[in-house]
Formats: structure tokens, C-alpha cells, sequence
């Protein structure tokens, strides 16, 4: 057996206690087949999925070795903790496994579809089951029950919903529940055929004798009866039965008329117990007809003996299906097909001029389908094939209630779902019509539809609100449909519905349909919606706090917010919606929006994000504060970049403080916050904090004042650039001081650059080489007539001259600028990278004087700090790097530390590959990582 097993009509389950002989003994040591893992699990969905296989697989265990075998109580055991593991862990509320179409839904959410599921929950579709209901408090005894019922049902939908129906009933004590529906929507394409063709395929040839298929020849059988030629004609209408005077000359009684054919004129309806008479009469038929003698004498005697109306309905019903199609070849019983007419016209009679409601005609046509049963089972070989096929076949009662309602014309369903009674219609059937009146452009009539099915929430009796928030989940879609928009109201009264009902089971399945809905709103990006689905939340919270603790994470709006905020930077303004969204998930939104705000690439990006937290209000910058003055590490460093934009005295204030708790990562992430915030005055911020940051991440610091173009900065830049206040410090801090008061162009840093340049000590040069590089590339800047002299009288070359720092572009889109150009070499050179994990060894092929970029042949610790050694031949470079993040199998450095030496080879290296190849010089970088 593939798949799972059929599930007949059943729409949900609720379980009751039930004296089992299952006996789970510990001892038991044969592997189990469990389709998931036995711990705790967070992921309800992957939960409810594992106990659908297990079921599966118990069933077949039961069917196979029966309930004492040592392989069913071992896979028994795991079924029911998976089932356990499903069951929520809070609240009242149980477990609701629903169908909607070829969707499985666990509490309103779709699961992820396998073919083990689309046959689960195909079965339920064509059972006319919406839902099975375990509820919290779920007992072994009932789920036993349950399994036997699916066990001894066998392989048809139908007998298995009879044998849970039977186990269960309508039991209020039971902990598994079945909400059923009714009135199954009929297919547009299938209205008028019958029943027996649907379950026959068109493919299993004829199996009765001849006659029983034509109703000429029944016709005949009947004349035959009554002493008369057939082929009558001017019958009453079908389900009624001729008005005649009695005595009338010439006929002398109904039968007389039955026998000459000819009708008066008045009628009068057909009773229910004439209808009855009929099918047992039609079941006489088939049980001749099955019979291997085959006598035509006893039917005779059977018409002969049958009241005289009931054999003008019959005769009149026969002509119209001989008219209809006389050359039409049907697999079809003709017996059942008479049968099915006559119920279905007697429904519609009655339903039509009020004798009866819309909820009550499934009760009728229940009863008429328990008369044909007979019938059914000796016309039955058709559905025992299906069966064998594997092909899913309806019970008879929903059958007829399709066909019933593909009869019910299109005013009769409108008034239905326009009155009080809406509730009692299917929702497979409302999205029928619903979706007749979308094609014709009927939105008001939509609208009009789908607001009174949503009234039904209110209702007074308990029915109708449960069949209502059952409808709700299956009809979500069309409530967000272009043009309706009516999801908003709908969640409004659902999370009203939630606070006012105290029915567990209703406040079970209100949740799925709110979950639902909540779901249809996201995806569809209805942010009006959205705000309801908050708004709703907040007032569960204030009278059930456990349900809202239970439904947030069912409902996922605070895992949709990153989509929503890549939304908002995709269109021109930012939905007044949205904002309000956001306002109402903070301070999750604002972790969200500071998270992306450090992934932006392009300034514009960082721009919008700076405004939507202003549109947040004063609220949200308070989070923002407090996330920095008490958030962990990675939620307090994320918000620095906003912060720098919004409240720079705060970020001051707390951001000394903290960096004391943080390592250098951390340090690290700070100062490119604040140079991505690109805050006008981000150059004295980075100053403020500067004796804070962590050694190896000061460099990065100092080029950012220097990009930042904050001439206030100038004066301690100065004290880092001159020779005497340097000696405490590393190379590269002096270096880089100079290297930003060049960015700057400050006049007033001329004096100090001049001194690094031309100062001597006898006949040598004071400072080194790369240091009086450095001044007179700055002083080229500050003052661009400065360069003829520098190079006339300092004694560097011009190549030296050529690699120079990159200045800031203002006008740069990108939020990334990088602070030296990188140069592709000629030729790769091996460098050793070591540090507390090992050494390593990569091939250099790009190098700038600020880091480069090369091939990795092991796995190195991204964002570690590590030593670097370059062999250019006898000589080598050495310096410390921090490591970035590359491509697969490359990585990138930043060289943090280096002595002036080193720094001058590399230099060096970059002028011989610029001499020797000019074109291989790093074109405009576009912000992104090279190809």
C-alpha cells in the first residue's frame, strides 16, 4: 500500500477513551520505524508532519500483524509521542490537523507537502472532513480507538468514516473531535454526471444485464406490468404526481391515466415515503438483475403490486432520462441514476418553497442515501475496482450533496449565502460561486457574501460560529482578492471572537483561521491588514496571555519584517502601514532595521533607513538607547550606525562605557557603523572614542577621520602625525595620521608635514623614507604647487610618489570607499599567515598598501588577526593583518600593523608592477567585491 491510507468523509476527529488491548512493555527491544527525531522539537510543522508518516505506517502494522504484535506496539509508542510533540505546550488550545484543498494546515498553517501528505489530505477533501481535533489533554484510549477505526475500515474513504463515526459519534467527552462538512462543491465540468460515473472512470465496461442500462426496455417492463404499450407521453412533471378527479369516466382511477398516458394537468409534490417506495422498488430491479436466472416475472409482480402514482413518477422519470441522450453509452447503473434523480429533485422541491432549510437538507439526503445502500451494494463491482485502483471514492450522502447543490439555481444560492444561514454552506461551495462572480466583475456581490459569512462569527449558537471559523481558513485568499480587501475587518472580528468565545474547541479552530488570514496578509504584503493582525494580538494579550504567547510565533509577522523592510527600499516612499507595523513590533523591527542598515551598500539605502526609524518616533530611538546602554554585544553594536546619525550625545555617553565589555571583533564592527552612517560629524565622534578602541583597529579609525572630511579633527591628527609625540606609537598610526591630514586639506597642518618632509640630521634625512612619502603626498594635496618642489628637492621618485592614499568622493552612491587602490600583479607571490590556529599558506595576486587579496589553500578563521610574511626573495614583508571575509577559496587582509621598511617594499612591489604593467592598475571600484 503507497501513501496514506483513505480517510473516507471525514473533515476532522476528536478523540474519547476507549478500552484498548494495546500494552506498551519497555522490554520491547525491535527497532521502530520513527519518521523524525524523539527529542523536544521547536518546529510544530515538522512535528505534526512526522506523526502524519507514523500514523501512516501504524495503520499498516495493525492491518498486517494486529494490535498485540511487538512491531505495533513498538511503532504505537512512537506515534503517540509524536503526537505529543505536536501538541502545543501552553494554553488550552490542542492540536488541529485541517485541510484545505490539497494543503494539510496545521492550526491554519500550511504544512510542507509530500506525497504522503497530498494523499492525506486529498482523503479528507473527498470525505468532506475539514479538520481532526486532538485536544490538549488527548488520551491513549482514544487514539487507540481512532487507529482501530482506520484499521478496520479498510481501503474505502467511506467505510472508514463510518467506522469513526461509529467509535466516535457525537460524543462531547471525546478528546479527538471530526468537524465535518457538508455540501461538497461540485465541479463545473462534472455537474451533470451522475455519481456512478465518477466512481466507475468511464473505463470498467458494463457489469449488469442489458436491460437494467435502458430505460426503453424498462419502459417496457413497466407497460408490460400494466397491460399497455410503452412509451407514454404527457406525463406530470418529474416528483409530483398527476392531480385527477376520482371516477373519472374513461379511467376510473390513477392507474387508468397511468395506463393511456395522458395527464390533466394539476399536481400535487411527491411525498418522501413515495420517494422511498421508489428506491426500494429500483433496489427490486437490481437485485433481479444480479441474480443469475434473471426472471422478468417477479419485477412484474412488483410494478403490478406498486402504488399507481409512484409508477407515472417512475414511467415519466425513465422517458426524460431516455430523452435526454437515447444513443448515449454510459458505464453508468441506470437503477442508481433514477434513484439519485428522484432524491435530488425531491430536495430541491422541498428547499425551493421552504418546507426546509439549507442545514437541514444534508440530514435528508443522509436518509436517502441509507435507502439506496442496498441498491449501492449490488451495483457495487464498479467501486470495488476503484477501489483496487486506488482511486479515492466519495461517500453517497456527500455526493448527493454535491449534485444538490450544482441543482440549487444561482438566486437560490445567493439568497442562502445572504441569510442567516450561511454558515451552514461549505466553503468549497461559497468559493464556487464566489469565484462565477469574480469573473463576471460582481465584486460588490462577493463583498456582500463573504462580510454575512463572517457575521456568522457572532452567532448565538455555537454550530454556526464553529462552521464559520472552519470556512474562514479556506476562504482566506478570496478576502485578500484585488478589489475585496476585506481581510483587515475579518481579523479584526476573528481576534474579537477570540477574546468573547470560551468554547476550547471554537477558540482552536478561530486560531487557525486567524493564523490563516494572518498569513494571507503577509504574503499578499497588506500592511492595513498586518496592523489589525497587531492590533488584535494586543487585545487577546490584555484578556488571554497565554493564547497571544501561543499565536505570535504561529503568526510570524516579526520573522516576515526583514522581507517587509527590503519591500520599503524597493519603493519610492515608505507605506504609512508599514510604519505603523513596525511601531507595533518593536523593538523587534528596530533589531531588524538596524541589522540591515549595516548591510546596506549604497548611501541611499542607509539614507532611507536613518528615515524610517525617524518615522518610528521617539519610541523607537528610546529602544535604540536602550539596546546600546543594556542589549547584548551583537544587538547594542548594531544600533551604533543609527545612532550616530540620530543622537550622537547618547552614543558618546554610552559607547565608552561599552567598549570596555567588547573584544576587538566588536570594536571593529563599531567603527564601521559609524563611518556607514556617514554622519557629518562621524570624523569627531571617531576622535571621542578613539583611546577606547582596541590597538589593531585604530588604523581603520584614523583613515575614516581622514574620509570623514571633518576639519576639526585636524589639531589631534597633528599631535599623531609629528615625530615626538609618536615615538609610544606604532609606524602605521604616524602614517596614518599623515595619510588623513592630506584627505583633509587643512593649510594648518602644512608647518607639520613640511617638518616630517625636510627635516636633516647632518647630511641625512631625519625621518624615514615612507614617512617623508607620506608628508609630501599630503602636502601635494593640501597645496598642489607644493608638488614641483617636493619634487625637486626631496630626493623621491615620482613612482614613489604615484601610490598614493585615495581620497573621499562625496558624490560615491556606495557606502563601502576603499582608502587605497588595489593592484592586480604581474605575478602571484607566496606570503605565510600564522596565528594561534596554525600557519597557512595563500598566493597573493592583488596588494594595496592598506591590505590585498590572495588564494587560501586551507580553511583560515575569518575576521581572526594573524601575522603575515611576504617573500619577495632575500627580503620579506612582515606586519599583522586582520582577516576579512572572500570568495570560496580566497581571502582577504587588512594590514593593521606593519614597520616602515616592510611598508616601503610593498611600496615598492606596487611601483614594479605599475612600471611594468600599467593596464593592470585597478580600474573605478564600484563598491561590490571583484570578480
Amino acid at each position: 500500500m503507497q501513501g496514506f491510507i483513505p480517510l473516507g468523509t471525514i473533515t476532522s476527529v476528536t478523540c474519547i477513551p476507549l478500552p484498548c488491548a494495546l500494552t506498551l512493555i519497555p522490554e520491547f527491544q525491535e527497532r521502530r520505524i520513527s519518521t523524525a527525531a524523539t527529542t523536544k522539537r521547536e518546529d510544530r510543522n515538522a512535528s505534526a508532519r512526522a506523526f502524519i508518516h507514523s500514523l501512516n505506517i501504524l495503520v499498516k502494522y495493525v492491518r498486517l500483524y494486529g494490535f498485540q504484535h511487538k512491531r505495533t506496539e513498538g511503532q504505537f509508542e512512537v506515534t503517540w509521542n509524536e503526537l505529543q510533540h505536536g501538541l502545543p505546550k501552553e494554553g488550552d488550545a490542542g492540536f488541529l490537523l485541517g485541510v484545505s484543498e490539497n494543503r494539510l494546515l496545521l492550526d491554519g498553517v500550511a504544512l510542507e507537502t509530500g506525497q504522503a501528505e497530498r494523499s492525506f489530505a486529498q482523503l479528507l477533501t473527498a470525505a468532506g472532513l475539514a479538520s481532526i481535533q486532538f485536544s490538549k489533554g488527548v488520551t491513549v484510549d482514544d487514539f487507540a480507538r481512532l487507529i482501530r477505526a482506520f484499521a478496520v475500515g479498510g481501503s474505502k474513504a467511506q467505510d472508514v468514516v463510518q467506522q469513526i463515526k461509529d467509535t466516535f459519534g457525537d460524543s462531547k467527552t471525546s478528546t479527538i473531535r471530526i468537524n465535518e462538512v457538508k455540501f461538497v462543491a461540485s465541479d463545473p465540468g462534472s455537474a451533470d454526471v451522475s455519481v456512478a460515473a465518477q466512481i466507475a472512470a468511464q473505463t470498467l465496461g458494463p457489469e449488469f444485464k442489458e436491460w437494467l442500462n435502458d430505460p426503453q426496455k424498462l419502459l417496457q417492463l413497466i407497460a408490460a406490468a400494466e397491460g399497455s404499450r410503452s412509451g407514454a407521453v404527457g406525463g406530470p412533471p418529474i416528483g409530483s404526481v398527476p392531480n385527477v378527479a376520482s371516477g373519472e369516466p374513461g379511467n376510473g382511477s390513477a392507474a387508468g391515466t397511468a395506463g393511456t398516458g395522458t395527464w390533466a394537468g394539476g399536481v400535487v409534490p411527491l411525498q418522501e415515503e413515495e420517494v422511498v417506495q421508489a428506491i426500494r422498488l429500483l433496489t427490486k430491479f437490481g437485485e433481479a438483475g444480479s441474480s443469475p436466472a434473471g426472471q422478468i416475472e417477479p419485477l412484474q409482480k412488483e410494478i403490478t403490486q406498486a402504488d399507481p402514482n409512484l409508477r407515472l413518477n417512475l414511467q415519466q422519470l425513465l422517458e426524460s432520462l431516455a430523452a435526454k441522450n437515447p444513443a448515449e453509452k454510459t458505464d453508468t447503473p441506470l437503477l442508481m441514476k433514477a434513484a439519485e434523480h428522484m432524491a435530488i429533485r425531491f430536495a430541491m422541491e422541498r428547499f425551493q418553497k421552504g418546507d426546509m432549510k439549507v442545514n437541514a437538507v444534508h440530514q435528508m439526503l443522509e436518509h436517502m442515501s441509507r435507502q439506496m445502500e442496498t441498491l449501492r451494494q449490488i451495483l457495487r463491482v464498479h467501486e470495488d475496482k476503484m477501489s483496487k485502483a486506488g482511486i479515492l471514492v466519495e461517500s453517497h450522502a456527500d455526493i448527493l450533496d454535491r449534485m444538490f447543490w450544482a441543482e440549487v439555481p444561482e438566486a437560490g444560492k445567493k439568497s442562502v449565502l445572504l441569510s442567516n444561514d450561511a454558515g451552514c454552506v461549505p466553503p468549497r461551495n461559497i468559493r464556487q460561486f464566489i469565484e462565477v462572480l469574480l469573473e463576471r466583475g460582481d465584486q460588490d456581490g462577493v463583498i456582500a457574501i463573504l462580510q454575512n459569512y463572517s457575521n456568522c462569527l457572532a452567532a448565538k449558537d455555537s454550530d454556526p460560529r464553529r462552521r464559520a471559523a472552519i470556512g474562514l481558513s479556506q476562504l482566506a485568499d478570496l478576502f485578500a482578492a484585488p478589489g475585496i480587501d476585506l481581510i483587515g475587518p475579518v481579523i479584526h472580528k476573528i481576534g474579537e471572537a477570540l477574546v468573547r468565545d470560551s468554547d476550547p474547541e471554537i477558540q482552536s479552530l478561530l486560531s487557525a483561521a486567524f493564523v490563516r488570514l494572518s498569513s494571507e496578509a503577509g504574503n499578499r504584503k497588506q500592511y492595513a491588514a498586518l496592523g489589525e493582525v497587531c492590533g488584535a494580538i494586543e487585545g487577546v494579550a490584555k484578556q488571554r496571555p497565554a493564547m497571544a504567547n501561543e499565536l505570535r510565533p504561529r503568526i510570524g509577522v516579526e520573522n516576515r519584517l526583514p522581507e517587509f523592510i527590503e519591500e520599503a527600499l524597493r519603493l519610492p516612499q515608505v507605506p504609512r502601514d508599514l510604519v505603523l507595523v513596525l511601531q507595533r513590533t518593536s523593538p523587534a523591527a528596530l533589531e531588524h532595521l538596524a541589522d540591515r542598515f549595516f548591510r546596506c551598500m549604497r548611501r541611499e539605502e542607509c539614507d532611507r533607513m536613518v528615515e524610517i526609524v525617524k518615522e518610528l518616533g521617539p519610541s523607537a530611538l528610546q529602544q535604540a538607547r536602550e539596546m546600546l546602554r543594556t542589549g547584548p554585544v551583537r544587538q547594542a553594536s548594531a544600533v551604533v550606525g543609527l545612532l550616530s546619525r540620530l543622537d550622537v550625545p547618547t552614543l558618546l555617553e554610552l559607547l565608552p562605557i561599552r567598549l570596555k565589555e567588547w573584544n576587538r571583533f566588536y570594536h571593529d564592527i563599531v567603527v564601521r557603523q559609524i563611518a556607514y552612517g556617514a554622519a557629518p560629524d562621524r570624523g569627531r565622534t571617531l576622535l571621542e572614542i578613539l583611546e577606547h578602541l582596541d590597538a589593531m583597529v585604530l588604523p581603520q579609525a584614523i583613515d575614516e577621520i581622514g574620509m570623514s572630511g571633518d576639519r576639526t579633527t585636524v589639531p589631534p591628527l597633528m599631535v599623531m602625525a609629528e615625530s615626538g609625540e609618536a615615538q609610544g606609537r606604532s609606524a602605521i598610526i604616524q602614517i596614518k595620521a599623515v595619510e588623513s591630514l592630506g584627505r583633509l586639506r587643512e593649510t594648518e597642518s602644512i608647518t607639520v608635514l613640511r617638518n616630517l618632509l625636510e627635516t636633516k640630521k647632518m647630511w641625512k634625512w631625519s625621518n624615514h623614507r615612507e614617512l617623508r612619502i607620506a608628508a609630501a603626498q599630503a602636502l601635494a594635496k593640501i597645496d598642489p604647487r607644493y608638488a614641483a618642489q617636493v619634487m625637486s628637492s626631496s630626493g623621491l621618485a615620482p613612482g614613489e610618489l604615484a601610490i598614493a592614499p585615495l581620497d573621499a568622493a562625496p558624490a560615491c552612491p556606495w557606502v563601502r570607499q576603499r582608502r587605497y587602490e588595489r593592484i592586480v600583479l604581474r605575478k602571484t607571490l607566496s606570503a605565510i599567515i600564522s596565528s594561534s590556529w596554525g600557519k597557512s599558506s595563500i598566493m597573493l595576486r592583488e596588494l594595496s598598501l592598506g591590505g590585498g587579496m590572495g588564494t587560501k589553500e586551507d580553511n583560515l578563521r575569518v575576521g581572526s588577526e594573524a601575522n603575515i610574511d611576504i617573500s619577495t626573495g632575500v627580503r620579506h614583508i612582515r606586519g599583522q593583518v586582520l582577516l576579512r571575509r572572500a570568495r570560496v577559496n580566497e581571502v582577504g587582509f587588512e594590514i593593521v600593523n606593519t614597520d616602515m621598511e616592510s611598508r616601503l617594499r610593498l611600496r615598492g612591489i606596487l611601483m614594479e608592477a605599475v612600471e611594468r604593467a600599467p593596464e593592470i592598475r585597478g580600474t573605478e571600484w564600484q563598491g561590490e567585491r571583484k570578480s
